[in-house]
């Protein structure tokens, strides 16, 4: 169950329910351990070039988290799936590192200034 708000939206694509389960699948497997850092998800997949074809599937994800900036990553492949498979790969593991960013940050020890450090540097 999420915690978070989740909106997956498909434009200039015919995108069935079978696909919407396949991005949702995807998404809770690859945040599992993660998602309480999560505030917002909206994934937005587009058919760029329409029946023209080449590589105009594009899956782009917008993550508000709570660590500040939004986390925004977009893909464009020939197939649709890979542009999902990749944009969640890439999003997740941005949010991996500025977890991990945050957790260093806080091991780092704060060095507050004394009085003997004060005289030493005069």
């Amino acid at each position: 169950m999420r915690n978070y708000d989740f909106e997956c939206v498909a434009t200039q694509i015919n995108c069935g329910p079978g696909t919407r389960e396949y991005i949702e699948r995807e998404w809770d497997k690859a945040v599992n351990r993660i998602e309480n850092w999560i505030k917002t998800v909206r994934i937005c997949i587009t058919d760029i070039n329409g029946p023209k074809g080449g590589i105009n599937q594009r899956c782009r994800i917008v993550m508000q988290t709570r660590l500040g900036a939004p986390i925004v990553v977009q893909e464009t492949r020939e197939r649709l799936s890979s542009a999902i498979n990749v944009a969640i790969r890439r999003s997740v593991h941005t949010l991996k590192r500025k977890i991990s960013k945050k957790r260093d940050q806080k091991k780092q020890p704060v060095h507050i200034e004394t009085q003997q450090d004060a005289e030493g540097l005069s």
